[in-house]
C-alpha cells in the first residue's frame, strides 16, 4: 500500500506543474487502480472468485490476464531498449545534436532542458573539437526559440559560440533529427556519427528518428529529476508505440 500512495502522489504531484502528458495521467490511473485493489483486496478476491465460476466471466479473466500479460511483456521490453540505449556511449562523433524541450517565459531553458545543456557542455568541453548543433524551435508559449535559448545558455557555461550552430524551426523529436541533419549537410559537413543529448528517457526513440534521416548515432544521457521520470518513461511508450505502429 505505502508503495502505490507513493505512486499516487508522485503522479498527482506532476499536475500542479503543469506537466499532464498522457504518462502522467496513465501513471496516475494505474496507481489509483492498484491502490483501490490492495486496500480493497478482499472484496476484490470475492467477486474474482464469483466471477470465475461463471463461464463468461472465465473467459473474460482468461482474455484480460492474457492481455494484460502481454501489454506487461511489450513495456518490459520497451523499458530494456530504452536502457540500452542510454549506455550507448558515444565513440568518435563529428558533432553533438543538443534536443530542444521547453523554454520557461523568462526565456531561459526550463529545468530537463538546462540539464540537457548541462550534459552536453560536460562533454563538449572534453572532446573541444566537436561542434555542437541546439535543436529547437519556437512554441506559442515561449519567449524565444529553444535553439537560441540553448546557444546562449551554452556561451554562458563556457563552450564558444563558434561551435554551436542553431536549428531554431522544428517542433518534434523527428524533426530536431532531420533539419539538424540538413543543417550539418547545408555546411558541408560529413557526419559518419552524432552524439545526440537528451534525456534518458527519449534516447532511444531519437535513435530510431536519426535512422530514418540515415545517420548513426551515439548516446549522451541527461540527469532528469527522479520525480518527473516515472511520468516521462510511461509517455515515451505511447510515443515509441506510436512509431512502430502508426508510422509517426
Amino acid at each position: 500500500m505505502a508503495l502505490e500512495s507513493a505512486f499516487v502522489l508522485i503522479f498527482a504531484g506532476q499536475m500542479p506543474r503543469g506537466i499532464t502528458n498522457i504518462g502522467a495521467f496513465f501513471g496516475l490511473f494505474m496507481s489509483l487502480a492498484a491502490l483501490l485493489i490492495t486496500v480493497f483486496f478482499g472484496r476484490v478476491k470475492t467477486f474474482l472468485k464469483k466471477l470465475w465460476k461463471r463461464k463468461s466471466g472465465k473467459v473474460f479473466l482468461i482474455c484480460f490476464s492474457s492481455v494484460f500479460g502481454l501489454l506487461c511483456a511489450y513495456a518490459a521490453v520497451l523499458s530494456s531498449l530504452m536502457i540500452k540505449e542510454i549506455y550507448n556511449v558515444p565513440k568518435q562523433p563529428d558533432a553533438v545534436i543538443v534536443l530542444g524541450c521547453r523554454v520557461d517565459k523568462s526565456g531561459k531553458p526550463s529545468l530537463m532542458l538546462n540539464r540537457r545543456l548541462e550534459a552536453a557542455c560536460e562533454f563538449l568541453k572534453e572532446n573541444e573539437e566537436i561542434i555542437c548543433v541546439v535543436s529547437g524551435g519556437q512554441g506559442k508559449d515561449e519567449p524565444v526559440s529553444e535553439g537560441e535559448a540553448m546557444k546562449k545558455a551554452l556561451a554562458e557555461m563556457g563552450i564558444s559560440e563558434e561551435r554551436i550552430f542553431v536549428e531554431d524551426v522544428s517542433e518534434s523529436t523527428e524533426e530536431n533529427i532531420a533539419f539538424s541533419v540538413r543543417l550539418l549537410e547545408d555546411m558541408g559537413i560529413e557526419v559518419t556519427e552524432a552524439a545526440i543529448v537528451t534525456d534518458g528517457f527519449h534516447l532511444y526513440r531519437a535513435g530510431l528518428m536519426a535512422e530514418r534521416a540515415g545517420l548513426k548515432t551515439t548516446s549522451v544521457s541527461a540527469v532528469t529529476p527522479w520525480y518527473l521520470v516515472p511520468s516521462y518513461w510511461l509517455r515515451e511508450w505511447f510515443a515509441l508505440s506510436a512509431v512502430f505502429f502508426l508510422g509517426k
